[in-house]
């Protein structure tokens, strides 16, 4: 067996092993801190190209495999559970900063932007206005547009003047927003690593879009749109969506190397993944998750 192949596949069963330990709480890892060395693999291969003796070649595999299991280890020791203490830590000055939209008359659909950076996210409360958030941030400052035309207000919040370098448990970049209940959403969320818990349950959802970098995503659907779409683009991450069992539901995934959980779903010879009531249901939701190495759940509830 080629030294190559045999590094490769012991690579994947590592990942394979770690990813499988991390849904089970077994091992918790924290992806933003590995991907941060990932460059280290670039140089080692790159070096592995240009050098023609085969036992120099076995010996720069061996050591990028030492650095792949170091690396492991050392996300492990970080946990998961650190996430938060990254976008949450102390360093630097932290700018709070609070935008608000009032529900003007005749507001039926709303769009809500989000640029940001690595950070925390989270959409657990509603509210009187049409829009609230409370962000804190020493990586930079957000700025917030807002925009009416006929019945729908469309919004953008957008952190500027980032410095992405992040120091290790002292960067803080999170946001905290409220929505109204009343009009029909349509939500972008475009940001680098982060922990994000949407409660999605009391709105109208059209539309969610979520692209990010290495992730930690929860979300949970409701019933109130007749039609919702959800749009999941992600690194290495761990996805969880959670979905109304009386509403049918689709999902179409793009996750080859990654664990994914779709208990309760039927495959189709299309490839799609139904609910049992997917034909019979009037209300539907489409899902679609293209991820990296990546662990994708979406449950029934």
């Amino acid at each position: 067996m080629k030294v190559s192949r045999l590094f490769a596949g012991v690579l994947i069963v590592l990942l394979g092993i770690a990813i499988f330990l991390s849904n089970f709480d077994i091992l918790r890892l924290n992806w933003h801190f590995i991907f941060r060395l990932w460059p280290i693999l670039l140089v080692l291969a790159g070096i592995s190209v240009l050098v023609s003796n085969p036992k120099w070649r076995a010996a720069l595999y061996a050591l990028t495999l030492i650095l792949v299991i170091a690396w492991i280890v050392s996300a492990a020791s970080e946990g998961w559970g650190r996430i938060s203490n990254l976008f949450e830590g102390r360093g630097g000055d932290v700018q709070s900063q609070q935008f608000t939209q009032d529900l003007g008359k005749g507001v039926d659909n709303a769009s809500l932007t989000i640029k940001a950076g690595a950070g925390s996210f989270t959409l657990d409360d509603t509210t009187s206005e049409l829009f609230r958030a409370n962000t804190e941030s020493n990586i930079g400052h957000y700025t917030f547009d807002s925009d009416k035309n006929g019945a729908t207000q469309t919004m953008e919040l957008t952190l500027k003047g980032r410095d992405d370098r992040w120091t290790f448990g002292q960067s803080r970049n999170t946001v905290d927003l409220s929505l109204n209940t009343r009009p029909a959403w349509d939500l972008d969320l475009d940001v680098g690593a982060c922990k994000a818990n949407f409660d999605l349950t009391p709105y109208v959802v059209r539309r969610a879009t979520i692209k990010a970098g290495a992730s930690s995503i929860k979300i949970r659907l409701g019933a109130r749109s007749d039609t919702t779409r959800l749009y999941l683009e992600t690194g290495v991450s761990s996805l969880t969506v959670y979905v109304p069992s009386t509403v049918g539901c689709r999902i179409k995934d793009k996750v080859e190397l990654s664990s994914k959980s779709f208990h309760g779903f039927v495959k189709g010879n299309d490839d799609y993944y139904r609910s049992p009531n997917y034909e019979a249901s009037k209300k539907k939701i489409f899902i679609e998750a293209d991820a990296g190495i990546s662990s994708v759940k979406v449950e029934r509830y």
